[in-house]
This record gives C-alpha cells, sequence and structure tokens, in this order.
C-alpha cells in the first residue's frame, strides 16, 4: 500500500510541477521532444517525460531544453480570476461596485480602487463589446484601459 501511495504521489507532483509554466509544459526533455505539438494529451505526456526524466532544473539552471530566460512563468492571476468570474464581474462592472470589482482590484494591485472602478463602469461597453466576448477578450479590455 505503500509503495502506491508512493506512486501516486510521485506522477501528482510530476503533473503538478508543468502547470507552474504558463504553456503547461516547462522546459525540459519533452518540451523539446514535442515542440510543436498541441492538446492536452501532448501537455501530459510533456509533462511525464519531464517529471520522469527530472530535468527541469538542469534546463533551467543551464539554460537549454526550452528554457527562456526572462519568461513570463505561471498564469496570469487576473486573467485566471476575469475567466473564472466573467458573469459576476460583469455585473459588478455594470453598476461602477461590487465584490468582484474589487478583488479584481487587489489582485491587479490597484492603488486608487475608486478611479479604477468607475473607468471600468465608464467603459464597459468596450471590455463586454458583445454577449459572446471571450475571457481573453475582457482581460486584453481590460488591461488595455488599465495601462
Amino acid at each position: 500500500m505503500k509503495k502506491f501511495i508512493v506512486a501516486v504521489f510521485t506522477v501528482c507532483m510530476a503533473f503538478s510541477a508543468s502547470y507552474v509554466y504558463a504553456d503547461n509544459i516547462g522546459p525540459g526533455l519533452g518540451r523539446v521532444a514535442l515542440a510543436g505539438k498541441k492538446g492536452k494529451v501532448w501537455e501530459l505526456v510533456g509533462t511525464f517525460l519531464n517529471g520522469i526524466c527530472g530535468n527541469g532544473t538542469f534546463a533551467i539552471t543551464s539554460g537549454t531544453l526550452g528554457y527562456q530566460d526572462g519568461a513570463k512563468i505561471g498564469l496570469n492571476s487576473a486573467d485566471a480570476y476575469i475567466a473564472e468570474n466573467m458573469d459576476d464581474l460583469a455585473n459588478d462592472i455594470a453598476k461602477g461596485d461590487g465584490e468582484y470589482v474589487d478583488t479584481l482590484a487587489r489582485i491587479m494591485k490597484v492603488d486608487d480602487r475608486a478611479a479604477f472602478k468607475d473607468k471600468l463602469h465608464k467603459n464597459f461597453n468596450s471590455i463586454y463589446p458583445s454577449k459572446d466576448v471571450t475571457a481573453e477578450e475582457v482581460s486584453a479590455n481590460i488591461k488595455k484601459l488599465y495601462s
């Protein structure tokens, strides 16, 4: 039983390590071997390959196997928050206040939250230009307004 738990833990750790990287594979042999492959199956295979070979640290240290110095690591928390809360965030932006827009301001490290909320409220139609807008578009529209 202990061997089974250790095996499950090892596999989980191998898979979870990849999610630190924006492309879900991260540097290592899996990235190099599966370059150009798209889809969750290939990401899982690449992550597993990185995990069993244990070469991510070597890749970062030596600057090889797909490591890019200065590359953005991890999901942008604002993007993830917007994607998870699109409808509630739209309601709060339309009102000009609310817990979802307050949380977004905290995530984006906004100093003047009242001005942030007011700007979002006044530009609601450019942030949410249609009912079919995607989370990526909403995020880009908010960042365009705020930057």
